[in-house]
């Protein structure tokens, strides 16, 4: 009988560590949840759908949600979600320097493989930096020029593209005398994306936002910008009220529509155009224009894939971050989001052989950026968004203001 007891026993033990170490398995293999926030670059949500069920089905351990957010509420999103305890395991937006400050991103090299983050354009990842350390991924860039439309040039007798502001402002002035109904150029000052408006401008003056380690949004050469914007606008060269004109639903949508001659543009927009109504404009690109005596510049925009510690799934993100810049899945990526410049080298290599790509990409030696490594600049960014269209009324005054609440939010 005791032998049998202790037999019993030893299986009832056995029993009991199989069922706990079963246990453990089972609960270590529950499926984490990732949750990601995605700008929408055009219409992503079916692209990123797709990509984590397949990523999913190669990982069934891993699942992910992607929150596809448009581009006038995303900052405002991530801010709410991280505010009241629900932060995102991923976000992809424009900046990431603030988050970093408060030290609530992974390093880059702790969230992609070295394989990856050695494929980046170098460039690009000097621009994702604060303090010197890479604290976000970048996932795609743009270049900007002056595009325009060929037909409205040609009905106003220009045969030369205007290189200077002083040019500019003459061939507006033609156009608005020999073709009624157009808008000479389009100037989007509204809050989706004014600072990148006021950036290339104030860039062909010699002006930047920051310099030197200090805001510099109030520099002589700004407001002799924003002074420039106004004769423009004031001389009805521009639609009516560019501070409630939009880049997407008022400026492109006008260039779409043929009522808009001139309009600063990215390497999305011919894309943009065919799928909203603009397949049939002429268009044309060339450099924008810059000052009298000053040089040219194209504004250099690139977009982050930031990471987020609070949630501590960085294996996971890691392995999703990889499965994003698989080569065929990164095509994809940029196809989706409608022909952008590729922030990989790999990539850059293809895109530098597309005719409609390769123009950009040979302008980015000349190109300007945000100040993104500094902290300060989403609040920078926002209070230009929301406020750089009243410069139209009294430039020095609103070039004041943004200056002091740089200075501010930089405390």
């Amino acid at each position: 009988m005791k032998k049998v007891t202790r037999l019993s026993a030893l299986v009832a033990a056995t029993g009991l560590i199989a069922a706990s170490v079963l246990g453990t398995s089972a609960k270590a293999a529950d499926p984490v949840e990732l949750k990601m926030v995605a700008a929408d670059y055009a219409n992503m949500q079916p692209f990123w759908d797709d990509l984590s069920a397949r990523f999913t089905k190669a990982n069934p351990t891993i699942k992910v949600s992607v929150n596809v957010v448009s581009w006038e509420t995303i900052d405002d999103k991530v801010k709410t979600l991280v505010a009241t305890g629900q932060t995102p395991d991923i976000v992809n937006k424009g900046d990431y320097s603030a988050a970093a400050a408060e030290g609530l991103l992974y390093r880059a090299d702790e969230v992609v493989s070295k394989a990856t983050l050695d494929d980046i354009v170098p460039t690009f990842l000097n621009n994702s930096k604060y303090n010197g350390v890479a604290y976000a991924v970048p996932d795609l860039a743009s270049a900007r020029a002056l595009f325009y439309n060929k037909d409205i040039l040609k009905k106003a007798g220009v045969t030369k593209l205007p290189t200077t502001w002083t040019e500019l402002e003459k061939v507006l002035k033609q156009i608005k005398a020999k073709v009624p109904g157009v808008y000479p150029y389009a100037l989007p000052l509204g809050p989706e994306e004014a600072q990148a408006e006021f950036a290339i401008w104030a860039g062909g003056n010699g002006g930047v936002m920051f310099k030197n380690g200090k805001w510099v949004l109030n520099s002589k050469e700004n407001i002799q910008t924003m002074e420039f914007l106004k004769k423009l606008t004031d001389q009805k060269l521009t639609q009516p009220n560019p501070a409630k004109c939009d880049r997407t639903a008022c400026a492109q949508a006008l260039f779409a529509a043929g009522k808009a001659a001139f309009i600063n543009g990215s390497v999305f927009l011919e894309g943009w155009l065919k799928d909203n109504g603009g397949a049939a404009i002429n268009v044309g690109s060339g450099s924008f224009v810059a000052a009298p005596g000053k040089k040219p510049v194209t504004l250099g925009v690139q977009d982050y894939f930031t990471a987020y510690k609070a949630n501590g799934h960085k294996a996971e993100i890691t392995k999703w971050m990889d499965f994003i810049f698989e080569p065929t899945n990164y095509a994809g990526f940029l196809k989706a989001a409608g022909g952008f410049i590729p922030a990989t080298k790999s990539a850059g290599a293809i895109a530098a052989k597309d005719p409609k790509l390769a123009p950009f990409i040979k302008l980015l030696p000349s190109a300007i950026f945000y100040p993104g490594d500094q902290a300060a600049f989403p609040a920078v960014k926002g209070a230009i968004q929301q406020q750089i269209g009243t410069a139209l009324v009294n430039p020095k005054k609103t070039m004041d203001a943004l200056q002091a609440k740089a200075l501010a939010a930089s405390k």
